[in-house]
């Protein structure tokens, strides 16, 4: 049997610099448990219950006096212009008041809604700036089932991460 390999640097070169990782940013008070933002292990909490399974009872934070933002949520985006459009999903811009997006050479720009869809959970930001990477699209439908595919993110913050797998049946 012939040695398989494959080599994905190609591809995620071509790719990482066109993902984004946006942060949004809100003033008001989003949990009165003391999360204070976007907490990325909160799901352990609801696997495991608090603590880690101990059954210590959450004592509600003391409000601020003044509305300072805190994080709210985290997700990545594609840019799709060089001038500065981003797309990302509309849950992770909701409600926001602030929106800082964060490049792959550690640059940041705060960003601005242009438009969402609740239904699709599409959104679509701007920030401004020339001579971006955007990325190249392809064409989903001529992928064959077993192909391999990659996704890129930027899952929990962490910078620019590569996923591989292959395409599966639909259905």
């Amino acid at each position: 049997t012939p040695a398989f390999e494959t080599d994905f640097t190609v591809a995620a070169e071509k790719t990482v610099n066109a993902v984004v990782c946006i942060k949004s940013y809100t003033t008001r008070q989003q949990n009165p448990y003391g999360q204070g933002g976007y907490d990325p292990f909160g799901m352990f909490d609801f696997f495991f219950g608090p603590q880690g399974g101990q059954q210590q009872q959450r004592q509600p934070r003391q409000q601020n006096k003044k509305s300072e933002p805190v994080q709210s949520g985290l997700g990545s985006g594609v840019i799709i212009s060089e001038d500065g459009y981003i797309v990302t999903n509309n849950h992770v811009v909701d409600g926001a008041d602030k929106l800082e997006v964060l490049f792959n050479d550690n640059s940041s720009y705060d960003a601005r809604i242009v438009g969402t869809d609740e239904a699709s959970d599409l959104a679509l930001i701007k920030v401004d700036a020339k001579g971006l990477t955007p990325i190249v699209f392809g064409d989903s439908e001529s992928v064959k089932i077993g192909e391999w595919v990659l996704a890129v993110g930027n899952p929990f913050g962490f910078n620019s991460t590569v996923t591989a797998g292959h395409r599966q049946r639909e259905g």
